[in-house]
């Protein structure tokens, strides 16, 4: 069953339980989007410790666009309860397939990889057997707000012909008349940010764009 994914891009304690007490209800997991200004210009906050005191039943993954995620996992898995997945930049400078085995066998977290527009999907082949979900970037990380990159419906073939039975997520530039061709074209998870926070009523929002799934 297809589900969205609340991105929470925040840049305050304040802000990130604001917005999650706005679609904690109806939703299966949010996405916590975590910049610290190493692998791309901007920064967000996600403080590990005032997140997990925030008692929530929701899921939480973590897209990590850092150069470093392993300590931030660590953290997170420590001290936020429902933590379960995190997802790491293909365009990091580390090797991808250690940090992968890490997140998944060492510290028994659901792991992805996201890749930016400009990425070739065979550049994270080593790790498309391994990984439980790709996340294929269809804006450039960092800003919400931004317009949908058509180039993710090619991506989308490309991964299925790789493993037919990979979860794929997209994220960035989400609109209400985007959700049924993603979802036709094999898309399981959709993470939404400024359509639903931008707008007068999130959790109102949240609510109608479940209904077009």
């Amino acid at each position: 069953m297809p589900q969205i994914v609340p991105a929470l891009l925040v840049e305050s304690k304040k802000e990130f339980e604001k917005n999650l007490r706005a679609v904690e209800n109806d939703c299966a997991i949010i996405q916590i989007d975590v910049l610290d200004g190493t692998l791309f210009p901007n920064t967000t906050w996600f403080n590990p410790t005032a997140i997990g005191a925030i008692k929530t039943k929701v899921a939480i993954e973590t897209h990590l666009m850092v150069e470093n995620p392993i300590p931030i996992v660590e953290q997170f898995k420590q001290l936020v309860p429902t933590f379960t997945r995190a997802i790491v930049s293909a365009e990091m400078h580390r090797p991808l397939g250690a940090v992968v085995g890490h997140i998944k066998d060492i510290l028994g977290l659901e792991v992805g990889v996201a890749i930016n527009p400009e990425t070739p999907l065979h550049e994270i082949e080593e790790v498309l057997h391994r990984i439980d979900q790709l996340t294929i970037m269809s804006v450039y990380p960092g800003l919400q707000g931004q317009k949908f990159d058509e180039i993710v419906f090619e991506k989308i073939e490309q991964a299925r012909k790789h493993r037919k039975d990979l979860i794929i997520e997209i994220d960035g530039g989400v609109t209400e008349e985007l959700i049924k061709p993603l979802i036709k074209a094999g898309i399981q998870r959709i993470c939404v940010g400024s359509l639903i926070f931008h707008s007068d009523n999130p959790s109102g929002k949240l609510k109608e764009l479940n209904k077009l799934l």
